[in-house]
């Protein structure tokens, strides 16, 4: 009987595919796979908080409410103070989502914010001077503050609300200082299911990890890549950067091990 059951599965799963057909704008190839993986994937971990770490105009938190549909616990982390309060006026209407003015790191302390030209660039890293990137136009510092720099773990044992949460999904776009922090995530890595990340294939900021780095630090923590979505068509025939879901490993084993039913 298990060996029919897979049988009628397999079947519909290719009848399901067959009938699959989506008219899809190019540009918008990539947010639309990662729709449906991210709702395919909250659903499945029974996410109960996400982190959206560099929060910039709260572009992601709206695809997140209004695309995945998502409309658990959010914690958005933005460190230009203007954008933060504008992120606050928003989320004024959204009593499940919580802004926090603050950079994140390994350590704790002030440190130097550069505010590029183009605010999604804005890092706490330089930009290079000899990339030959045509999006370094983008990327020239307009002002430098002092912004305060916390853990991500330590904010979030802080917060008695956020830190029962046990099914986190954590998305990072912090423009160069992804691995700073994760370092300064790992009391929380626990609860993180699953995660994505820009990873750098042409850096543009001095002493940028390179995507290579990042993945082996991600397969070190124990982490898998599980999608990467459609590539920016307006780089071609460079690729800058591109983004990386990754799952848990021991919870891709659970999962692969459940799809394959008991052993005869």
């Amino acid at each position: 009987m298990p060996t029919l059951n897979r049988i009628q599965a397999g079947l519909l799963r290719r009848l399901r595919r067959a009938c699959d057909f989506r008219l899809v704008r190019w540009h918008r190839l990539a947010q639309h796979q990662q729709t449906w993986y991210l709702r395919k994937l909250f659903e499945w971990l029974q996410t109960d908080l996400v982190i959206d770490i560099g929060g910039n105009e709260g572009q992601y938190a709206k695809f997140i409410r209004s695309s995945v549909g998502y409309r658990g616990p959010l914690l958005t982390v933005e460190p230009i103070p203007e954008l933060a309060e504008k992120l606050r006026a928003l989320a004024s209407r959204d009593p499940n989502w919580t802004i926090v003015c603050a950079a994140l790191g390994a350590s704790e302390g002030d440190v130097e914010f550069k505010v590029m030209n183009t605010t999604p660039m804005s890092s706490l890293l330089e930009p290079k001077r000899d990339s030959p990137s045509p999006l370094m136009q983008y990327n020239r510092p307009v002002s430098r503050m002092q912004v305060p720099m916390k853990r991500l773990d330590r904010l979030i044992a802080e917060d008695p609300v956020l830190s029962a949460s046990r099914n986190v999904y954590l998305k990072l776009d912090v423009q160069g200082y992804e691995l700073e922090v994760l370092k300064g995530a790992a009391g929380l890595m626990s609860a993180v299911g699953a995660l994505q990340a820009e990873l750098s294939v042409t850096p543009l900021y001095e002493g940028q990890p390179s995507y290579l780095q990042l993945l082996q630090f991600m397969e070190d923590a124990g982490y898998s890549p599980s999608l990467i979505p459609a590539h920016d068509y307006e780089q071609f025939p460079e690729m800058v950067d591109f983004d990386c879901h990754f799952l848990r490993r021991d919870l891709l084993k659970g999962y692969l091990g459940r799809l394959a039913g008991p052993s005869e």
